[in-house]
């Protein structure tokens, strides 16, 4: 996995009226694991690294909703997961953010991730670090 490239909108722009980072995502051979076939001890030790990852709702709108798409079914694709991280990352350090969106692109394993930030610096870490964590 990693970025092919990284923009950081400073204020509005087409993605959101707030702060963003809109990252290109190639999840390489990882596009043929999504959560569910990387199964129970990927989820818990992500789990068990980031345990605030269980209040984060997701498609489902309550807390667990992220853990259990990624259990229920054949789970979600590891660009939607390093979404939740980057967003959690910058939870842990203080600041609160919440928004993300992750989109397929053309090409196969290729992901656009959107996901909101307060400080730059912090945010891009974060996106770093959800790389190294996953």
């Amino acid at each position: 996995m990693r970025i092919l490239e990284r923009n950081v909108y400073v204020g509005p722009s087409l993605y959101a009226r707030f702060p963003v980072i809109k990252v290109l995502l190639d999840l390489g051979t990882l596009e043929q694991w999504p959560t569910a076939k990387l199964g129970n001890p990927f989820i818990d030790a992500l789990v068990h690294a980031l345990p605030s990852l269980q209040e984060h709702g997701c498609s489902y709108r309550e807390p667990g909703g992220l853990i259990r798409r990624m259990r229920e079914d054949e789970g979600t694709w590891l660009g939607h997961v390093f979404e939740h991280v980057a967003i959690e990352l910058q939870n842990i350090a203080g600041e609160d953010v919440s928004f993300g969106k992750t989109r397929s692109t053309d090409t196969p394993g290729v992901y656009t991730v959107i996901y909101e930030y307060a400080q730059r610096d912090e945010g891009i870490a974060a996106g770093e670090l959800a790389i190294q964590l996953l």
